[in-house]
């Protein structure tokens, strides 16, 4: 395997691990939190195309992706430490369109439906509905990237399907990536601001997000990964803050080409100026995604 094609493969790799650690992770207060979600989402390409780990190819291209997960969490209602552990599945669909604009702009356009369905707690059970649209710019390989993304969502509650939350975000940042280790390695970082105006308004917040981490290519088709994300939170309708630390290992395994099994854990401490929203929780999964 060449350098350039190991560069490719932890790219790719890197993004499928990283889009669902950070899946859900701009706070919604409604979405199921593993200890890897809640803080402002990054779609597979955002985190694929940093810096000179780019695998963009000059071409437009469909994706759809499938996946299912089993996970453990020690805090289903997400308050209070520990104490509310269960098993849920994480069931997903996405289909997405890439296409570049010109030499140094590209746009991501996804839409996806994912669930939750707790075991003990099931009236938590959600259903949910969202896209992104993502335009990005990237000066040259090697460079940090810039974007901004538009990203509506909707979630309901699973048994009744009356509205738990939705919002429309409005999101902007920076995100690179460096390549080391022959190409068996990226250590990547990324910042980003956003704002969602919410129904109902309570939910209406503005949230800085810091996350730093790094992938290997242990072999050819086994990739682990960690990342530390840091996020503040204000609920401007609310008189609510939140700082939000979230630790994260994974790793990928490739079965076949478009057939990858994953697993993960995590630890998060959310620390709010509203007692109920302080919690500590740990979590753990199994997945399969079909990708292609």
């Amino acid at each position: 395997m060449n350098f350039t094609t190991m560069k490719t493969r932890v790219a790719f790799l890197t993004a499928l691990l990283f889009a669902g650690a950070l899946q859900g992770q701009d706070g919604k207060t409604y979405s199921y939190s593993t200890g890897t979600a809640e803080a402002g989402k990054q779609s597979a390409n955002e985190i694929e195309d940093i810096g000179e780990i780019n695998d963009a190819q000059g071409q437009s291209k469909w994706r759809v992706n499938a996946s299912g997960r089993a996970q453990y969490t020690s805090n289903a209602i997400l308050s209070g430490n520990h104490g509310s552990d269960d098993f849920l599945f994480l069931p997903t669909v996405e289909v997405g369109y890439h296409t570049p604009l010109g030499k140094h702009f590209s746009f991501d356009l996804s839409a996806k439906i994912e669930s939750a369905i707790f075991g003990d707690h099931s009236d938590r059970s959600f259903v949910g509905y969202s896209a992104l649209a993502t335009l990005d710019y990237t000066f040259k390989p090697g460079l940090p990237r810039l974007y901004v993304t538009v990203e509506p969502y909707r979630y309901d509650a699973f048994d009744s399907g009356e509205l738990a939350t939705s919002a429309v975000g409005f999101i902007g940042g920076v995100d690179w990536g460096r390549g080391f280790n022959a190409g068996r390695s990226v250590v990547f970082a990324g910042y980003s601001f956003a704002g969602y105006i919410a129904d109902p308004s309570v939910d209406s917040r503005t949230a800085h997000r810091a996350v730093l981490g790094l992938a290997h290519q242990i072999r050819s088709n086994l990739t682990a990964q960690a990342y530390y994300a840091y996020q503040y939170s204000d609920y401007t309708d609310f008189g609510r803050n939140d700082h939000r630390n979230v630790l994260s290992g994974n790793l990928i395994y490739q079965f076949a080409e478009h057939f990858f099994g994953t697993l993960n854990t995590s630890w998060v401490n959310n620390d709010s100026t509203q007692n109920h929203a302080s919690y500590q929780g740990f979590g753990a999964g199994l997945g399969l995604t079909l990708q292609y």
